[in-house]
């Protein structure tokens, strides 16, 4: 079990001071993006990375709202995350985009530079026509209404004891969300895949965005994980952006000597993971630091 600090009142107005931060933060940079006729990858960083602490936070609402309305946060989640992966496809875009544009991936030899050229093209075409589509997805939804909708979830009727109920709502959460961390370390570590690695790396950011919503719940100072697991998260970080890259070529760049070079950098990078997991279990977690200056996939 990991060292967690005991269940205590925590006002359910706090939760709520905390949603609506995020949501005039996540409704803020909607309105950037749909304002911008070619947004930036940095403010579609920050509006992926906002929704989803926002979608984290609303969880945790919904469970100390009473149980008949409850059921009206369902269709709203609902319109958040089909957003959310519009944004997260974008950002896909943006970081294939980023590698084939820096210094980071292999070189391609003169007979495969005018193949890798052309993908860089068409992805440099495909990250355009995805931001029109989602700023009028982006602005049909303002224009619904779905954030005075969240807003609306904070005027619900609470459960009874809901102050009492959700300093044990947060601890149960978070026995939960480690209980989930160590499970996918597991069966990474018996049964080694880009899949299961990249389920790893959704867990521990997942376990982040809950112990930083109890941060500003009951001002504890954040902790940064152990070393050992920061360098894991990079590790898969950077495993999961090859693996992107990778699915993005097209038929007659896979055969080529670029693509080889790609799968073997992507190949000792999940080796470079598997040792580093091998006969190991999760560190003990502590409080994480949001690193937030870092707008590698990573650290996202």
């Amino acid at each position: 079990m990991p060292p967690t600090r005991s269940a205590r009142r925590i006002p359910p107005a706090t939760l709520a001071r905390e949603v609506d931060r995020l949501l005039a933060t996540v409704a803020g940079t909607a309105d950037d993006v749909i304002d911008r006729s070619h947004p930036s990858p940095e403010s579609l960083h920050e509006l992926h990375r906002e929704m989803r602490r926002l979608r984290h936070a609303i969880a945790i609402w919904e469970r100390v709202i009473a149980a008949g309305p409850r059921e009206l946060a369902r269709p709203l989640d609902q319109r958040l995350k089909r957003l959310a992966r519009m944004v997260g496809k974008v950002r896909d875009r943006d970081v294939v985009l980023h590698l084939l544009e820096g210094p980071t991936l292999p070189r391609p030899v003169r007979e495969d530079a005018a193949l890798v050229a052309r993908l860089r093209a068409r992805v440099r075409d495909d990250a355009r026509t995805g931001r029109e589509l989602l700023r009028v997805f982006l602005r049909s939804e303002r224009d619904a209404h779905l954030f005075e909708g969240f807003r609306g979830l904070l005027e619900l009727r609470l459960r009874p004891r809901a102050g009492e109920r959700l300093g044990e709502i947060l601890e149960d959460e978070e026995t939960r969300r480690d209980s989930r961390v160590r499970t996918a370390h597991r069966k990474a570590r018996k049964r080694p895949s880009s899949t299961r690695f990249h389920r790893l790396r959704i867990q521990v950011r997942r376990l982040r965005h809950l112990d930083e919503v109890r941060a500003r719940l009951d001002g504890a100072r954040l902790e940064e994980f152990p070393p050992e697991a920061r360098r894991l998260q990079t590790r898969l970080g950077r495993l999961h952006d090859l693996d992107v890259v990778l699915a993005e070529l097209d038929a007659d760049l896979r055969a080529t000597e670029w693509a080889r070079a790609l799968r073997r950098e992507r190949n000792a990078v999940r080796d470079s993971i598997r040792r580093s997991i091998r006969g190991r279990r999760w560190p003990a977690l502590r409080r994480v630091a949001p690193d937030e200056a870092a707008p590698h996939r990573a650290s996202s």
